[in-house]
């Protein structure tokens, strides 16, 4: 009997293993099938591109159904959206009834099961075009889909969002809406025809916007949906319980939805069960971002509002909404003033029919901030067609009072007053067409004695006193005067467009004229001791006509600057700006651009005239790095140039990327110290190298690849010449070529001696340079700055030693001519044939000797070329301009040979044709 029972538990539990291994290897073998066939339904049956990286298929998680997880899916728009994402996610989970998994799996016809969805970080962006189309209007029409389709059948129990972002940009309605943190659980037999749903919404931040104006702004939700769904009818009711939180506020929320055709039948109605003046006070952000939770009050509130009718593509709901609140106070336990007195009668009512009857009527905000009262009313109409704007405002407000009132962020101090009297009657489109006589505009706001010191801002800002004036066409900002840290300033100006700025979401146009002073940039560096990326703001078109007297930055002071400053659409941009400093002056033209602020670019055009050397090197870090040699220079330069490329965030340049070009102009230069032209000096001894200066120069040069690359210019230095070529790197390596022209005299025994070398090689060649009356040097610089290495070649002493050579030849002929013209009468023939022969003989040994020579020329250039590849080392962006400097040095000494040779050739065949005009020979 025992026997027996182990026996059958044995097999139950081989059962039970065998049955655990199918389910974890099943999905193993049709994992792969059913992501793909999902992918390819998706794909087939939707107007987007779908995808994800990876799937896998699992049995455990929610056991015994199937679990199916898509990572990094993304589905991306076709036609007018084509490229644009409309949801991306991190993961989706997907669990599906396993039976129907395999079927499918195996070609089954039969439906996929869904039981649950879970969809982890979605980010989805909505668009609606002003034409009505929407990018998620993704589903193709059923006449172009594939009815051979396999089906899906959603028997759904529950539905999760994990930390989502949505963000809804509804041009045609002028609606935008902006969700972060939004957490959705939703639970209910979705596979019945009458459903009980359970909802249970969050979201850390929401932003509504519509017609320009903000109704929500950065407020918390928490919505609770109780529905009882008929999924046939597509009709849903509101159970109790449902209700809508905003920050503090709770509206509690009942009604019906179904659907009607392409619309839905909305019947809903909202209230607030609370008459407390807090829930409504808490959707003020600077009051409910800070310790809200002790801030007591007093006051009452009244909310309710409805919506009625159909909503769809050409349909829009009646709706109605009205708040007041009498008798509101509100105090912070650890600030000495209450906000008192506060006021609100605000209605909001749409008949229905479109989204542009809406109207909005404030019709009273009041409240007391110390001992003054400030009252607003708002009444706004057609805000999508054609914003018609009343508005009003009067009162004083005293920011001490107002800082001993509300905690600000970071605030240390804030003092002054602020008064305002200004009313404004217009539509926008009588400001599009500028019918400024039909626009109300009057009164002013003013400002004195402000004081704002905060940990935002480096340094505490003082404004004496501004007025803003409004008028029909224009607010007119008579003036504004004050201090920023140690830097002054007042300026006047207008504003063009201050009303579609704040009610349209255009750009605020304008123009001012700012003076200055001093004004210290040092004191906006950040603590690291340099400038911190500095965003041009989006939605300014403004224009500034500026003049500093003197600006200051580091050790660098910049006298009388002046020029345009335009910002628009995130670019500011210099127009005949100027300045006097270094010795001489700066001139710029060019902008910069923080359209991605973590990849500000700029592109500039600098004129400098005059620039003492030294003081520009010690002042301007960019030159020191594209011109490293100019540390070791004395004396004043001037070039202009043209430079482009990306900044890094504290505002200096990225090297490697900057691309530029422009020209060189010095007027005498000494160069004290330099290592390359020290170790020339060393090697060859010719000192008038470091003794005289370098007169006057002009050269041009072009910025790319990380190089700086100077073209070949010509200088003077004393009785010599100097042909320049080459460049350098902005990692400070060096690559030039030089080739100097040194007259006879100028070689005394010091460089004879250590340039021995030299001529002993050329004497070994055949070539005798010692009667030459100028002797070119050349000479190759590598290595770094402060290590340079160097090589002299025979290049230039070839060609000296070519000329002499072809000097001597022709002394040689002509002294056989006339010899030869003395023996005439007794052997012409003989004569004649042996000035033939004899110049030909020496026409080869020109030949010879020059071949020789081009073979050393080659090959010193190979070792060079080698040398240079072997220090590069394994760094790839070293090895990669150690082998653009090798070829180069190849192809310079192929050059030389060739040239080489082709010189004492034509010097040979001359010498011969010579030889035979002169003996008349055939």
């Amino acid at each position: 009997m025992k026997s027996s029972t182990r026996k059958i538990l044995a097999i139950s539990g081989g059962i039970v293993v065998l049955i655990l291994v199918l389910l974890a290897v099943l999905p193993l073998f049709f994992g792969g099938q059913i992501s793909d066939r999902v992918k390819a339904e998706l794909n087939r049956s939707l107007l987007a591109q779908v995808n994800w990286s990876g799937a896998r298929l699992g049995v455990f998680r929610h056991f015994p159904n199937l679990t199916l997880r898509l990572n990094d899916l993304t589905i991306v728009g076709v036609g007018q959206f084509q490229g644009d994402t409309l949801a991306g996610m991190q993961q989706l989970e997907v669990v599906l009834d396993l039976p129907s998994a395999v079927r499918v799996a195996l070609g089954s016809s039969r439906p996929v099961v869904v039981r649950a969805i879970e969809l982890d970080q979605p980010r989805v962006q909505l668009v609606v075009l002003k034409d009505g189309t929407a990018n998620w209007d993704i589903t193709k029409p059923k006449a172009e889909s594939d009815t051979a389709g396999r089906p899906v059948s959603v028997s759904l129990r529950h539905f999760a969002i994990n930390d989502a972002q949505i963000s809804l940009d509804h041009r045609a309605a002028q609606v935008r809406a902006l969700i972060l943190g939004l957490n959705e659980d939703l639970s209910g037999d979705f596979s019945q025809k009458q459903v009980d749903v359970e909802s249970h919404t969050t979201a850390d931040s929401a932003t509504v916007a519509f017609g320009g104006v903000t109704y929500l702004n950065h407020a918390a939700l928490d919505i609770t949906a109780n529905v009882a769904a008929d999924m046939v009818r597509k009709a849903y009711q509101l159970k109790p319980g449902t209700s809508l939180g905003v920050n503090a506020l709770k509206l509690d929320a009942s009604g019906a939805v179904s659907q009607a055709g392409d619309n839905y039948d909305l019947n809903l109605a909202f209230a607030a069960p609370k008459a407390d003046f807090r829930e409504i006070l808490s959707l003020v952000p600077a009051v409910y971002a800070h310790d809200f939770a002790s801030v007591k009050t007093t006051g009452s509130l009244a909310i309710q509002g409805r919506v009625k009718g159909e909503y769809g593509k050409n349909a829009f709901p009646a709706l109605a909404l009205t708040a007041t609140v009498d008798n509101g106070t509100f105090k912070y336990p650890d600030l000495p003033l209450p906000a008192r007195d506060i006021a609100l009668d605000l209605a909001v009512n749409n008949p229905g029919g479109s989204a542009d009857s809406t109207v909005v009527n404030l019709k009273r905000l009041h409240l007391v901030s110390g001992r003054n009262p400030v009252d607003a009313t708002v009444l706004l109409r057609t805000p999508v067609s054609d914003p018609a704007v009343d508005a009003r405002i009067s009162g004083t407000v005293d920011l001490a009072d107002l800082q001993r009132t509300i905690k600000f962020d970071s605030v240390q101090q804030l003092a002054g007053v602020i008064s305002a009297n200004a009313a404004v009657n217009t539509r926008m489109s009588w400001l599009d067409k500028g019918q400024y006589d039909r626009v109300g505009a009057s009164g002013t706001v003013t400002a004195h004695d402000i004081v704002l010191k905060s940990a935002a801002l480096r340094q505490p800002l003082n404004v004496k006193e501004a007025s803003l004036a409004l008028a029909p066409k224009r607010a007119e900002l008579r003036s504004i005067s004050g201090t920023a840290g140690s830097s002054d300033f007042s300026a006047s100006g207008y504003l063009d467009n201050l009303l579609g700025y704040l009610f349209r979401d255009e750009d605020l146009r304008g123009s001012a004229t700012i003076n200055s002073s001093k004004f210290v940039l040092d004191e906006w560096k950040s603590d690291s001791g340099s400038l911190n990326v500095i965003p041009v703001p989006k939605g300014i078109d403004f224009t500034l006509v500026a003049t500093v007297k003197q600006l200051l930055y580091g050790n660098l002071t910049m006298n009388d600057a002046h020029g345009r400053l335009r910002i628009k659409d995130q670019r500011l941009t210099l127009e005949q700006f100027a300045v006097n400093t270094l010795g001489g002056s700066i001139g710029v033209d060019g902008y910069y651009e923080t359209t991605n602020p973590a990849k500000p670019t700029f592109d500039v055009g600098l004129q400098m005239k005059d620039l003492n050397i030294p003081a520009a090197v010690t002042t301007l870090k960019t030159l020191a790095v594209l011109a490293p040699a100019a540390k070791y220079a004395q004396g004043t330069f001037s070039t202009t140039l043209r430079l482009n490329g990306p900044l890094q965030q504290d505002m200096t340049p990225v090297f490697a990327a900057l691309t530029g070009n422009g020209t060189l102009q010095t007027s005498q230069l000494v160069l004290k110290n330099f290592p390359a032209l020290q170790k020339l000096v060393d090697r060859t001894k010719l000192t008038f190298l470091t003794n005289d200066a370098i007169r006057a120069l002009r050269a041009a040069f072009e910025i790319s690849g990380g190089r700086f690359r100077v073209e070949p210019f010509t200088v003077a230095i004393g009785q010599a010449t100097m042909n320049v070529s080459g460049s350098n790197g902005l990692d400070q390596s060096l690559d030039y070529a030089l080739r100097i022209q040194v007259p006879r005299g100028l070689i005394g025994p010091e460089a004879n001696q250590a340039m021995s070398g030299i001529l002993s090689k050329a004497a070994a060649a055949g070539l005798n340079i010692q009667t030459a009356p100028e002797i070119a040097l050349g000479a190759e610089i590598g290595g770094t700055v402060t290590n340079p290495s160097l090589s002299l070649d025979l290049a230039g002493a070839a060609s000296s030693a070519t000329q002499a050579v072809q000097q001597a030849a022709e002394e040689k002929v002509k002294s056989l001519t006339d010899t030869a013209r003395q023996k005439a009468q007794a052997a012409v023939d003989t004569a004649a044939a042996r000035v033939v022969r004899e110049a030909q003989e020496k026409a080869d040994q020109i030949r010879a000797r020059a071949r020789a020579l081009a073979d050393t020329v080659k090959q010193t250039a190979q070792v060079q070329a080698d040398s240079l590849v072997a220090k590069a080392g394994n760094d790839p962006l070293k090895q990669a301009a150690a082998k653009l400097a090798a070829d180069r040095l190849r192809k310079e000494g192929d050059n030389r040979a060739a040239q080489i040779v082709r010189t004492a050739d034509a010097q040979a065949d001359s010498l011969v044709a010579a030889a035979r005009r002169t003996g008349n020979a055939p």
